[in-house]
C-alpha cells in the first residue's frame, strides 16, 4: 500500500490526486467513456443521411429547379462561340468581387462563390478568372447551385445549354463588376465581349 511522505499543504484543494483536484483546477477532462463516442458517431452518421436524402429529393425535382431559370433555348445549328486565344489570368482581386455578388441562378446572398465557365476546361484545369460568375455553394441541407452547374444538372438542355448559360452569365458579371467601377486596375480587359473594348 502507497502511503504519502509529505504532508499536504494548507492552499491545496481536495486530494491532488482526484479527479475534483483536476475538475478545480480547469485541467482537461477525462475522455468521453465509449457510450459517449459510439453517441456522437450515430449522431454524425444520421445527419449524414439526412443530407443525402435532401440531396437526392432535390436532384429529382431538378425539372422543376430547371423551370424557375431562366436561360436562352439552345440551338443545334448556332455557330460555336470562339473564345480568344490568350494567356488565362488569374486575379484574386477579381474572384473576391464576384463572390460578394448574389447568387446568379437563385439570387441567395452570402453563400456565393466564383464559378468558371464550363466551356474549355480541362483535366484539372481552369479557365481565366475573366470568364467567372457567382453561383452558390453547399449548405447544411441545401445543394448550392455551383455543384448542380459543375454536374449539368441546374437547366435543362444538358452540357450545351449550361455552356451557353454559362457564357451569358460571364458576360453579365464582367459588366456589372464595370458598371459598378469595381474592375481591378491591374487587371486587363477582357476582348470577348461585343462591344470590342474588352469591359463588357
Amino acid at each position: 500500500m502507497l502511503t504519502r511522505t509529505k504532508p499536504m499543504s494548507r492552499g491545496t484543494v481536495g486530494l491532488k490526486r482526484s479527479r475534483l483536484a483536476s475538475a478545480a483546477r480547469g485541467l482537461p477532462a477525462a475522455k468521453p467513456d465509449r457510450a459517449e463516442r459510439l453517441s456522437a458517431r450515430a449522431r454524425a452518421v444520421m445527419e449524414s443521411a439526412v443530407f443525402t436524402l435532401q440531396l437526392k429529393a432535390l436532384q429529382a425535382r431538378r425539372p422543376a429547379l430547371a423551370r424557375t431559370v431562366a436561360h436562352a433555348p439552345v440551338d443545334p445549328h448556332a455557330v460555336p462561340t470562339t473564345i480568344p486565344k490568350e494567356e488565362l489570368l488569374r486575379s484574386k482581386a477579381y474572384r473576391r468581387i464576384v463572390a460578394a455578388m448574389p447568387c446568379k441562378a437563385c439570387g441567395r446572398h452570402g453563400h456565393s462563390q466564383h464559378a468558371h465557365e464550363n466551356q474549355g476546361k480541362g483535366m484539372g484545369l481552369k479557365v481565366d478568372d475573366r470568364r467567372g460568375f457567382p453561383l452558390c455553394t453547399v449548405v447544411p441541407g441545401r445543394v448550392g447551385c455551383h455543384e448542380l452547374f459543375d454536374q449539368y444538372q441546374l437547366v435543362e438542355g444538358g452540357r450545351n445549354a449550361h455552356r451557353l448559360l454559362g457564357e451569358r452569365w460571364a458576360a453579365e458579371t464582367r459588366r456589372e463588376i464595370e458598371h459598378a467601377g469595381l474592375w481591378p486596375v491591374k487587371l486587363k480587359p477582357w476582348k470577348g465581349d461585343q462591344d470590342g473594348n474588352g469591359k463588357a
